[in-house]
């Protein structure tokens, strides 16, 4: 089964020396680790909203929460157990907090599936970031209108992929303080507008921010537009 890490942020996290890498190449090797990428800061972040005929972009993350979106880790586990040791083993459940959700295969129709890419090299320079919002007009996006926008997006290279997860009522929170391990229900910070999804998303910013305007999950939702962390010199 697939689950989506979210790497995040905690100011009550604790110091710790562990090497990244290792994590990698372990689960890696083990076949378990598909793929990921750390996410530039959020403060660089931008934030879509359609409400009506008006797009609302701003500068920023949807929240200010001292808990962030770090990076991400796909992984392919057989369960929720082996998905815990997987994050509970990561330098970041000292260092801040990991939120486990599974993946809801979504099958929108032919010609809407995730453009390959290979392991830690992302197929695109943004990751979408779609968010519930309660505050905003009840709109159930239709199958139709997703598949719709998918296609758009593969026609003209902006959109190469992305994932649909179970509600946040699903998500497991791991951490580890003291040489303990922690491990609750929930997500990786408590605010109403949890993630729904992610989507690979890619051009220069205003094509990005444009192509995430025009998705139905824009409507009723949140979409946080953060780009990949790719320069390490």
């Amino acid at each position: 089964m697939k689950y989506v890490l979210f790497v995040a942020t905690d100011p009550a996290g604790e110091p710790t020396d562990e090497n990244p890498e290792a994590w990698v190449e372990k689960w890696n090797g083990r076949g378990v680790r598909v793929e990921g990428m750390p996410l530039k800061p959020v403060t660089e972040a931008r934030t879509v909203r359609v409400r009506g005929d008006r797009v609302l972009v701003t500068d920023g993350p949807f929240a200010e929460t001292t808990e962030w979106i770090a990076g991400y880790d796909l992984i392919e586990a057989a369960d929720l157990d082996e998905a815990i040791e997987v994050a509970a083993s990561h330098p970041m459940a000292t260092g801040g907090r990991i939120e486990i959700r599974p993946v809801e295969p979504l099958d929108l129709g032919a010609g809407t599936g995730n453009v390959p890419h290979e392991g830690d090299a992302p197929a695109s320079r943004f990751l979408g970031i779609f968010r519930t919002d309660p505050s905003a007009p009840p709109v159930t996006p239709e199958p139709a209108a997703v598949a719709e926008w998918v296609r758009d997006g593969l026609a003209s290279g902006r959109y190469l992929g992305g994932e649909h997860l179970r509600p946040v009522e699903d998500a497991t929170l791991v951490r580890r303080r003291g040489g303990e391990l922690l491990i609750t229900d929930g997500a990786y910070t408590d605010v109403p507008q949890w993630v729904a999804g992610i989507v690979f998303v890619d051009g220069e910013w205003d094509e990005a921010i444009d192509y995430l305007s025009r998705s139905p999950m824009a409507q009723s939702g949140i979409a946080e537009l953060r780009e990949f962390w790719t320069d390490f010199s």
